[in-house]
């Protein structure tokens, strides 16, 4: 039997148990996902209104911007993931992964110094974060007993808000400091990247794998993925719950077309100067920060197919919000707060509820393209938001995702979707 490291599986589970959701392969992975997010969210606090305002992109411009970008994100998922299940390697599957998005940053380098374009770069860096996402949260069920799945996802995502959080002020601190200086949050950006992948490539192993690994084509893998009936539905479920999730950038966007409205074409509500837009991206990871370790412990408990779902009531909040104007600094805070609750209530607590589903030797693989489909979800979401805000407005394009998410929760709640005993089977 095929056990990676040379470890019987009896003593492999044994270990594993032992650990718990705080054992040296997530906590590792947390501070590569820490260092990470802080180079990456240094950029993607810049990003929206450099396009926006210094590049003259419309709503729909962006919004086709930020759908490639989710796309670009999707197109290496299942790639990084077959690869993982097929060379019993995840750790340099991932580790390559979160390499090539530290190089996007020494080109975003060049963007600014040197007039190259700069949105080939940003593509690569979601094809770099493509090919990490499913080997990473692999390694993090392998290394965890299945009970402690929502807790240990959980952490790394608390450890990865972390690092979003840090990016964000980082930024707005340079842009206070010294007006249009995107070169410098570029160059900062590449350093952190360097020390996350530093900390994934010395600090992590592969995880030991107690099945016979498979040389199946990827089309045959595929169809055993959809052929698992319990991962089927949420497969299905989580794409089109994705379609109307419009993603951070937009909302902040919405915020800020608000704000400079109220306030009759100043920037921003109390002169807000660009370098308060980064902090949109802050507010959201303090709440996603205080929120992700405590709602996956909840998970574990009450059911991880119900915190999903009520992650998406907390989205709804932000779009009624939203509908309500977001231009005074209350309903700003209550959008952000809600925004974090909503991925501290979703983001690791799907993989950890997809994981169950899916058997040990394929597991990289099936959440790899439980991911994509999410991605490719969310691409429609973005275009499609962006688009009807270009022609009727915000607000319409806000009805339309909200509505269109309330349909999916219904017809969820109503065929009883998620809430089977095949699924999971909550503790407690």
């Amino acid at each position: 039997m095929y056990t990676g490291l040379g470890v019987r599986p009896d003593e492999a589970a044994g270990k594993r148990s032992r650990r718990g959701a705080f054992n040296g392969t997530v906590i590792a992975l947390g501070l590569t996902s820490f260092f990470t997010d802080i180079s990456s969210e240094m950029v993607a606090a810049v990003i929206p209104l450099f396009l926006t305002i210094e590049l003259g992109f419309s709503p729909a411009a962006f919004g086709l911007f930020q759908g490639a970008y989710e796309l670009a994100n999707a197109s290496l998922r299942l790639v990084g993931g077959a690869i993982a299940d097929r060379t019993r390697r995840p750790k340099e599957t991932a580790a390559a992964g979160y390499g090539i998005s530290t190089v996007t940053r020494a080109g975003l380098v060049g963007s600014a110094l040197a007039g190259l374009p700069a949105v080939p770069f940003l593509i690569a860096d979601r094809l770099g974060k493509g090919l990490r996402t499913g080997p990473r949260d692999a390694m993090i069920s392998l290394a965890t007993p299945q009970e402690s799945w929502g807790t240990a996802f959980g952490v790394h995502r608390t450890m990865d808000a972390t690092g979003a959080l840090i990016g964000p002020l980082l930024a707005a601190v340079i842009l206070w400091q010294i007006p249009g200086a995107f070169d410098a949050v570029f160059v900062l950006s590449f350093g952190f990247g360097l020390l996350g992948f530093a900390v994934i490539w010395t600090r992590v192993r592969n995880p030991t794998i107690t099945t016979e690994p498979t040389n199946t084509s990827l089309s045959s893998t595929l169809r055993g993925h959809f052929a698992n009936r319990g991962f089927r539905r949420i497969l299905v479920l989580g794409v089109a719950l994705s379609v109307f999730t419009i993603g951070d950038a937009l909302v902040y966007l919405v915020i800020w077309d608000q704000s400079r409205a109220a306030s009759a074409g100043q920037i921003g509500v109390g002169g807000f100067g660009m370098e308060w837009f980064a902090l949109f991206f802050a507010g959201t990871a303090v709440a996603f920060l205080l929120t992700a370790t405590p709602l996956g412990r909840v998970a574990d408990r009450i059911g991880r197919a119900r915190m999903w779902m009520l992650g998406h009531v907390a989205l709804l909040g932000v779009y009624g919000l939203l509908l309500l104007g977001a231009t005074d600094t209350l309903p700003i805070l209550g959008v952000l707060l809600l925004l974090g609750l909503y991925y501290g209530a979703t983001d690791g607590v799907l993989p950890a509820l997809a994981a169950g589903v899916i058997p040990e030797a394929s597991r990289a693989g099936g959440l790899a393209v439980l991911a994509t489909g999410v991605a490719v979800g969310r691409m429609i979401g973005a275009a499609g938001f962006g688009l009807i805000w270009n022609e009727v407005g915000a607000d319409r394009a806000l009805w339309v995702a909200g509505i269109g998410l309330m349909a999916v929760m219904a017809i969820a709640g109503s065929r009883a979707l998620l809430h089977t005993p095949d699924l999971e089977t909550p503790r407690g």
